[in-house]
Order: structure tokens, then C-alpha cells, then sequence
């Protein structure tokens, strides 16, 4: 998503953010009232992620996880709780259902450094690859602090985290094999998310094979690094990267998720 001039007032970002951080604390959905209603650039979502992150406390350190995705208009979100397998996700009371993300993450073994800094997305891909060390499953939790949900328009969905929940990795191990995998590679690669309902005696499985929007999952990682650079001070060593969805699927209150890709540990995840 290109960073556009933000064109909302300081008080209105923040004014934004304290509702949106209320509704994380509260799980009661909110909509914008009379004078909060703005058609939001993607630079004022950017900067109502950093005030609802700064009003939640979430990273006193900066930011550990991203969340990174798209072809066209590439968006990020830093994130703030990474769960690890097996895991138990709590839903608000007001939910009964979310939606879960099929990823594979990637965390970094050392800084990147980009080219892109200069303005320069080409050329760099190698090199930020290099600094990978592992790879593992991801589950993301979708969810918005939105009263529209996911039908509210797409910069106020990156202003409330890119509607993000809660993430849970698998076992991490290392990612030598899928950096040296080709587009071919990454197209024969296959993922499942298996969900049993409570009680229930058999599972349903919704499988994919190579169905990840970019081809190439890693590809948005040159623009990762211009961006936290920008907005953060940079990518670290032991950073975590989840580079977008391959499958989505409903689970309900519950429910025993499994999300799973071929050759890696799967995500086992108890919704309640």
C-alpha cells in the first residue's frame, strides 16, 4: 500500500487510537462517531498503528513480529504477542467465530540491510534472504476492533493492525531449504487447515496447493525493511516475519485447529 501524505489532524490519530485500543481491552466492537469519520491515507494508518501500540504498551523495546502481505499495494503491521504451538486462544465474549490465516513466518538470524533504503526495492532480495535463519508454520487470528469488520474500508483495516488477532508459530527450523525454493517450488507447495468441532468425530480439512497470492512469499520483504527502517528503527537479528495468507478458514468456539504445510512442524491451536 503506497505511503501517501497523512491528511489526519494529530488529535484525530489519537482520538482513533484510544477507541481502538478501548475496544482491544473492552472486545466490544466500535464505530466511529460523527467527527471521527476520515478518509484515512495509508501514512495516517501507519500512524494510528504506532498510537494504538504506544497506548497499549506493546512495545517498549520495538516491535519483535510483522505481519507483511500483499502484490500490488504491499502493507505491514507490527505485531504484539507471538504464541507458540500448542496453543489456546480465547475469543472476546462477543465472538463466536474468527478466522484463521494459513502463513509460513521467517525469523531473521541477523539485521537486513536495503538498498531499498535509497529508494531501490530491485537487487537486495539476495541479500536480505541471507539473513534469514529459521522458518516455521503460522497461524494468524484475524480479527477487527471495527463495528464493519472486514467490510470496512482498507486503510482503516491497516490502522486497526491489518485486523490483526493474535499469531501462534509451530516449531521453527531451519529455513535453508525453502530460501533455495523456486517460484516452481513454492507452487507444488501444499497446506492444510484442519478444524474439529467439539465433540465431534471426524475433521474438516480445507487444503490448498500453491495458492500464495505473490507466487513467491518472500518477495515483499525488500519493502519490510524500507518500511520498519522508517517507522521503527529497522528489522533486527531474532526478528519475526509472516509473510501472508495461503488459506483461510472459520473455526468457531471450540473448535481443535490444525494449519499445516508440507515438511514443516504444523500449528495445533484449541479456540475457547
Amino acid at each position: 500500500m503506497s505511503s501517501t501524505a497523512s491528511t489526519c489532524p494529530t488529535a484525530l490519530v489519537h482520538s482513533i487510537a484510544q477507541s481502538l485500543a478501548h475496544s482491544r481491552r473492552t472486545g466490544v466492537a466500535w464505530r466511529p462517531g460523527p467527527d471521527e469519520h476520515h478518509e484515512l491515507s495509508a501514512s495516517d494508518a501507519y500512524a494510528i498503528q504506532a498510537a494504538v501500540a504506544a497506548e497499549m504498551g506493546w512495545f517498549p523495546s520495538g516491535p519483535r513480529a510483522w505481519k507483511v502481505g500483499g502484490t500490488t499495494d504491499v502493507s505491514a503491521a507490527p505485531l504484539p504477542e507471538v504464541l507458540r504451538s500448542p496453543a489456546n486462544w480465547l475469543l472476546a465474549p462477543s465472538q463466536d467465530e474468527v478466522l484463521i490465516e494459513a502463513e509460513v513466518a521467517f525469523r531473521f538470524a541477523r539485521a537486513p540491510h536495503s538498498r531499498a533504503l535509497d529508494g531501490d526495492l530491485d537487487g537486495d532480495l539476495e541479500a536480505i534472504l541471507a539473513c534469514l535463519g529459521t522458518a516455521c508454520v503460522s497461524a494468524e487470528l484475524i480479527g477487527s476492533r471495527l463495528v464493519d469488520g472486514l467490510a470496512a474500508p482498507a486503510t482503516w483495516k491497516l490502522a486497526d493492525q491489518g485486523v490483526h488477532a493474535g499469531l501462534v508459530i509451530a516449531e521453527e527450523v531451519d529455513c535453508s531449504p525453502l530460501i533455495a525454493f523456486t517460484e516452481a517450488d513454492w507452487g507444488a507447495q501444499a497446506c492444510h487447515i484442519q478444524v474439529r468441532a467439539s465433540g465431534a468425530q471426524t475433521a474438516t480439512r480445507k487444503h490448498a496447493r500453491g495458492s500464495h497470492p505473490a507466487t513467491h512469499p518472500l518477495l515483499t520483504l525488500p519493502w519490510l525493511v524500507r518500511h520498519a527502517s522508517l517507522h521503527t528503527g529497522g528489522l533486527r537479528a531474532g526478528d519475526l516475519v509472516t509473510t501472508g495468507a495461503w488459506l483461510v478458514a472459520p473455526v468457531r468456539r471450540g473448535d481443535s485447529v490444525e494449519v499445516g504445510f508440507d515438511g514443516l512442524p504444523p500449528v495445533c491451536l484449541q479456540v475457547g
